[in-house]
């Protein structure tokens, strides 16, 4: 004997179904009122990385750039070139303008047979062996003092005496000497990757503070071309 429910509960079951079923419907097809708890979720960027980091930070490098440049317009002078050189040792040409973006500079006015020039060169070269990897370039610029300091072969012997190996600019018209409004054998000049002048020393002496200065500008030097 098979036993039947009663209408009513029936009649209350059909209808929680079909309540049930048009509640189904409607979150599927996204009816207003239906809820997805997923859009609740809080969508966190990724960090760009790799090309696309650098891509995305290249307008702040060179914001900061353009920063740096403005201010060393405002507190250094900018490098003159080499003018009127009369010849080159250890070289075919060098200039200050190729070098810019490229190196720190160490220019050294000199003439070969002043006493304290011949003190200081030994610091140069051990400067130019330890940083020239690092980006650094010494340029030696003959200044002739007398006359018998214009004759080239005579700079050749001085320059292979002291083991120089960087270049040498002859400068036997002074024409650099006075871009410089120089006055002194021997002068140092520190430039920048910027080409600014950064430091001078004239004379003997300061050596940890000239290399202390040549480590800080390699340094920035680093830090800018890291960031082009």
């Amino acid at each position: 004997m098979r036993l039947e429910a009663p209408r009513p509960v029936l009649l209350v079951l059909t209808l929680l179904l079909i309540t049930g079923a048009i509640a189904a419907l409607e979150f599927k097809l996204g009816v207003p009122g239906a809820r997805d708890t997923r859009a609740d979720a809080t969508v966190v960027p990724r960090e760009p990385t790799g090309d696309s980091a650098k891509d995305t930070l290249q307008p702040t490098y060179r914001q900061v750039a353009k920063e740096a440049i403005a201010s060393k317009e405002a507190s250094f002078s900018h490098a003159k070139e080499i003018m009127d050189p009369t010849g080159f040792i250890n070289t075919d040409g060098v200039s200050i303008k190729s070098l810019i973006g490229k190196k720190v500079v160490l220019l050294d006015f000199w003439a070969y047979s002043c006493s304290n020039c011949k003190n200081v060169e030994p610091y140069l070269n051990a400067w130019y062996d330890r940083y020239r990897e690092d980006g650094l370039q010494v340029i030696g610029v003959h200044t002739p003092e007398f006359a018998f300091e214009k004759d080239r072969g005579n700079v050749e012997d001085a320059v292979k005496q002291a083991n120089i190996k960087y270049p040498v600019v002859l400068d036997n018209n002074k024409a650099t000497w006075d871009a410089y409004n120089q006055l002194y054998w021997p002068a140092l000049y520190l430039i920048d990757a910027d080409g600014f002048i950064r430091y001078a020393h004239f004379g003997e002496g300061a050596y940890d503070e000239t290399e202390q200065e040549i480590q800080m500008l390699l340094s920035e030097r680093d830090q800018e071309l890291a960031s082009t």
